[in-house]
């Protein structure tokens, strides 16, 4: 069993997807397996995909149609995982060089947590400063591992899916997927705040993630904004149900 599966949608990124994946690659921890998820066999991402496992043996791409968006994407990556950790990562965002080995010494010192949030930058593609929204709300939590109810404001709503690493048996006893819709990261984040009995952070940066130019999905118009209603109702749901104070719903 490979320590960490890395999974990595790519709709729409195949142009940067072969950063994404060297990235990954160009580790020194080398005990994982590269999980590229793409449209089909005949997209660009594919052959991308292929080429990278054609050279290393650790990449086995699988495939998941556009239909199925981020969240079918992810979830097909999630059942061909056979990693004792899951870490999701963006197409189009990369690894920061020794973020695996900082991740492994970490889970080491931490003793099998469900779920190790750490660092992250957000990169403009174009113009633009560099931040680490992630560092002051890890900064306010315990050392070591820790239950949830220590550190209340980790919601899990505020922190993407690739910016924690998830024991893959924690997920999968407790059938905690991707649920569809735009915003899948807020009841994704959600359920795993509200299941986990044990998680810690790292604080140092392993992400590094590229932020458009067009800026967030929620200072867009559209029709989406009604999938984060419903993604916020799944999330406060089944905080509810888990009995879970009000300062931990989000």
């Amino acid at each position: 069993m490979p320590r960490f599966s890395i999974i990595v949608p790519s709709h729409g990124v195949a142009g940067r997807l072969s950063q994404a994946l060297d990235s990954v690659l160009g580790q020194s921890f080398g005990d994982f397996e590269l999980i590229p998820v793409c449209d089909g066999p005949d997209c660009a991402a594919a052959d991308v995909a292929g080429e990278h496992a054609e050279r290393d043996s650790r990449v086995t791409p699988v495939h998941s149609p556009p239909s199925a968006g981020l969240a079918g994407a992810r979830n097909a990556g999630m059942r061909a995982a056979t990693g004792a950790y899951l870490l999701f990562l963006d197409g189009d965002d990369t690894l920061v060089p020794g973020a695996l080995a900082a991740l492994d010494a970490r889970l080491a010192d931490t003793g099998g947590v469900d779920v190790l949030y750490f660092e992250h930058e957000r990169v403009p593609w174009w113009e633009g400063e560099t931040t680490n929204p992630a560092a002051p709300l890890l900064a306010r939590t315990p050392d070591g591992a820790f239950a949830p109810d220590r550190a209340p404001h980790l919601t899990g709503v505020h922190l993407p899916a690739w910016s924690a690493v998830h024991r893959r048996t924690f997920l999968t006893e407790r059938r905690l997927d991707f649920p569809g819709g735009h915003f899948t990261d807020v009841g994704f984040g959600a359920r795993v705040a509200a299941r986990a009995e044990r998680v810690a952070v790292l604080r140092e940066v392993v992400v590094r993630h590229r932020v458009r130019r067009q800026g967030n999905r929620l200072n867009l118009p559209g029709e989406h904004h009604a999938d984060l209603l419903d993604q916020a109702e799944l999330a406060l749901t089944h905080a509810v149900e888990r009995g879970l104070p009000p300062e931990r719903r989000g």
